[in-house]
């Protein structure tokens, strides 16, 4: 009897999803900080940016899980080529995103790049923390009880 390879063991349990969603709570989180830099930087322009930027980021990392977990759940094949595709996809559609942010006058570019590079690679980090690298607790690492 031959096993069937399975890229995913529980088709119910989304940990890109969950770690994602994670992201996401701590973009929220890292706002405040962000568009009030922007703002002392280029005043409503650069909160503006800040803000955008933080938006182009939280999307890019749910539609990353999006896409990663729907190909893990078609093959092993889906899953290599969305992951290569969808990176070049994404950055090209992050790209458009700054071409267009460029054109408007309303918004400080400068800020939105250096919040755009900076918060992306700052959650990057920070997500280390909070992700689970055994296979006993794939995901985000299980909370401690306190007593």
């Amino acid at each position: 009897m031959s096993a069937i390879f399975s890229p995913v063991a529980n088709a119910e349990q989304r940990i890109e999803m969950e770690i994602a969603r994670d992201l996401a709570k701590h973009a929220v989180y890292l706002a405040p900080v962000a568009i009030v830099a922007g703002f002392v930087a280029a005043r409503g322009a650069g909160a503006l940016g800040a803000l955008i930027a933080l938006v182009v980021i939280a999307g890019n990392f749910l539609i990353s899980a999006a896409m990663l977990g729907w190909a893990a759940r078609v093959s092993t094949g889906a899953l290599t080529a969305t992951a290569l595709g969808g990176f070049v996809v994404r950055l090209g559609i992050i790209t458009v995103v700054g071409i267009g942010v460029k054109q408007l006058h309303s918004v400080h570019f400068p800020t939105f790049c250096i919040v755009l590079i900076a918060a992306h690679l700052g959650l990057l980090f920070l997500e280390l923390r909070h992700v689970s690298l055994t296979l006993a607790h794939p995901g985000l690492k299980p909370e401690k009880e306190k007593a």
